[in-house]
């Protein structure tokens, strides 16, 4: 199986998981690509695509890149600046998986915590919210328990995070390699 990990990140998160999961690739031709450099998947088995949640689903250019994906093995990860099995969390990797095309199948995806752009806290800190739902998602944003959460979420991406992800990554290529003999 040949393995493309691709990834797209803004703070630092996802890139971090994708070099994580990429270095822990064991006996598959494999190669590591930012999404930056528009790289070429025709000739991958497995596509690992890594991107960090906005708006409740992928970043805007890998959702685009996921969407545009035919006929491939697709693995999915992400990173967020809040708790990936919370609602917030489980909505977001949903949207994503609504992304992948249906001739490709999806093999697994994985979401870690990342601590949070502190610039997009202090963007909605100065945010003028002028209609109700503006500032509803101000101060739900800028609330006591969600401060503590993203203070905490700060410790990720961490070892744990990379380990877990590569696991099942190599979990699901593995069962592949084994599905393809039959």
């Amino acid at each position: 199986m040949k393995v493309a990990v691709i990834y797209s990140s803004m703070t630092g998160n996802t890139e971090k998981l994708a070099r994580g999961i990429f270095d822990k690739i064991q006996g598959h031709e494999k190669d590591l690509f930012n999404l930056k450099d528009k790289p070429d998947i025709s000739g991958y088995d497995i596509v690992a695509c890594g991107f960090w949640v906005d708006r409740s689903t992928a970043n805007k250019e890998m959702g685009e890149f996921i969407s545009g994906i035919r006929d491939k093995k697709v693995f999915l990860f992400g990173t967020m600046g809040h708790l990936p099995d919370s609602d917030h969390g489980e909505k977001s990797m949903a949207n994503v998986v609504g992304l992948v095309d249906d001739s490709c199948k999806i093999i697994g995806y994985f979401m870690a915590c990342g601590k949070i752009n502190m610039r997009v806290l202090e963007g909605i800190k100065h945010m003028k919210a002028e209609t109700i739902g503006e500032k509803a998602f101000k101060a739900h944003m800028l609330d006591e328990k969600n401060l503590i959460v993203y203070k905490i979420l700060g410790d990720h991406v961490n070892d744990a995070d990379i380990d877990y992800c590569s696991a099942r990554l190599n979990e699901r290529i593995y069962i592949e390699e084994c599905l393809a003999k039959l």
